[in-house]
């Protein structure tokens, strides 16, 4: 009887609260995944902001310019640093790269300024390329065309490697660039970002579009006939993004009416280039959860000065420890800018992987909390590694595979033989003893669960018909529709200046 009391409690309680759902139209069968991002100005962050964005500093900025060697020591994931504004920084003029051939460590950079042929080798017939057997891609994009500041997801191809990471998904703006980060942010334009012309772009006009196609060897992305929103002479612009197989990238400009260093960056920043970062986790005692922080590790400025009709600049990608994946080629690596060590990561780490010394990578999170920073850690390879075995404090975990599903562990053959023989032997006298060690308070904890689901239900139908009370603006506030299901797909509001 007190179990069909129980049942009926918890079943009327379902009903109540899938009442309250349907009132508020939540769609609670499925997890909600934006087809499409819209994204906007930034919200204030505040100093218990759950994450924040920390760019280069100016003098980081400067040496970019030329031969980046950027380095951020322990300390500063540790403590809060000062939140510099880029769009306020300025780079002085006498730090400007005038050679067309620039070694950036990540990339080297060439230049073809106002080549006409040049140009005629590299441009990509969309429509062309979109007939090839393998080619996948949209012409006529619905979310991409009669837009601003809107993005939409794609899926490539092959995994193509930036900064040595291999990327599956990207997304592609109509502000003149691609996010190519695997966190959703607020900071969609800050960093973590390829952009051939990065500014307040509309696809408004009849003949503006963003196209896009991928045949398994290189990702075509094509702004044409793209205006500024500010523009009142409505001056057009097309350019394109290819992105190899191999990693190298390559902007195409096929027409730029004017000046781009007379772009305004008030309502939308202005770059050219690319940039990476690594996201760091930290537990602070006075916060319920981690604060997220965005850390730019890197980034490479193309002189806009340089960026005119007919114009190709290739950033032809260069070996990077984070790419090797094993231990053996991580150690024998011989790289020009970095000394390649192998992290032995746990599994709750990420795993083990190969690392440059100073760590700056997306992994930074797995090299720190795997201790990697001990070079003595790091100069040995380990069998174990190569097979990725766990640690017993991760043995009954489960891990996200790259396709959505989930992999449990299997215990060990002889702690199963084991478990089975034991649960053998405890069988007989669990039986024996099984009416007789019925727990004492089993029937008052049973009483209580009974009367505080009751007490519960009664709260929530009072507070449903009774909107103008006290418990009804409770709930009210409080209702289903503000709640928030922890996942990576969330909609967001993305930045688009800082």
């Amino acid at each position: 009887m007190r179990q069909l009391t129980t049942v009926t409690v918890i079943s009327l309680a379902l009903l109540l609260i899938l009442r309250i759902c349907e009132a508020q139209n939540i769609d609670i069968s499925r997890e909600r995944i934006p087809d499409q991002i819209r994204y906007a100005e930034p919200s204030t962050v505040g100093p218990n902001a759950e994450q924040e964005f920390v760019p280069l500093s100016p003098v980081k900025r400067r040496t970019a310019r030329a031969a980046p060697i950027p380095k951020r020591s322990l300390a500063s994931e540790q403590e809060d640093e000062e939140d510099i504004d880029p769009a306020t920084a300025t780079i002085p003029p006498d730090v400007e790269v005038k050679n067309d051939m620039i070694d950036h460590q990540y990339y080297q950079a060439e230049t073809f300024v106002g080549d006409g042929e040049t140009l005629k080798k590299y441009w990509i017939n969309v429509e062309q390329f979109m007939k090839k057997p393998k080619a996948v891609g949209n012409t006529s994009h619905p979310l991409l065309s009669q837009s601003y500041r809107r993005a939409v997801g794609a899926r490539l191809q092959f995994k193509f490697p930036f900064y040595g990471h291999k990327m599956s998904n990207l997304t592609i703006a109509t502000g003149g660039f691609i996010y190519i980060g695997d966190h959703s942010h607020n900071w969609l334009a800050a960093t973590q970002y390829i952009a051939p012309l990065m500014a307040n772009f509309h696809t408004y006009l009849n003949n503006s579009n963003i196209v896009y196609a991928d045949d398994g060897e290189l990702f075509v992305v094509e702004w044409r006939n793209v205006q500024l929103k500010e523009d009142k002479d409505e001056h057009s612009f097309t350019f394109q993004t290819i992105l190899h197989k191999n990693g190298d990238i390559v902007f195409i400009y096929k027409d730029v009416p004017y000046d781009i260093s007379n772009i305004s960056d008030a309502n939308h920043p202005v770059k050219l280039g690319i940039s990476d970062a690594y996201m760091f986790k930290h537990n602070l005692h006075q916060a319920a959860v981690p604060k997220r922080v965005i850390y730019e590790y890197h980034r490479i400025e193309i002189a806009a000065q340089k960026i005119v009709s007919n114009t190709v600049v290739i950033l032809k990608a260069q070996p990077t420890c984070i790419s090797f994946d094993t231990c053996d080629t991580c150690t024998n690596a011989t790289l020009p800018h970095f000394n390649c060590l192998w992290c032995h990561a746990k599994k709750s780490h990420g795993g083990p992987f190969c690392t440059d010394e100073a760590g700056l990578h997306r992994r930074r999170q797995h090299w720190f909390e795997g201790n990697c920073y001990q070079r003595s850690k790091a100069l040995y390879c380990d069998a174990d590694d190569e097979d990725e075995t766990y640690d017993e404090e991760d043995y009954p975990k489960s891990q996200l595979m790259p396709n959505g599903g989930h992999t449990v562990l299997p215990l060990d053959a002889d702690k199963m033989k084991k478990t089975d023989k034991t649960t053998s032997e405890d069988s007989d006298e669990w039986k024996g003893h099984k009416k007789k060690e019925e727990p004492k308070g089993g029937v008052a904890t049973l009483t209580m669960i009974v009367v505080f689901l009751v007490c519960i239900v009664a709260w929530l139908a009072y507070a449903y018909y009774n909107p103008h009370t006290t418990s009804g603006q409770i709930l009210i506030k409080y209702r289903p529709s503000r709640w928030h299901i922890p996942s990576s797909h969330v909609r967001y509001s993305a930045s688009v200046h800082m």
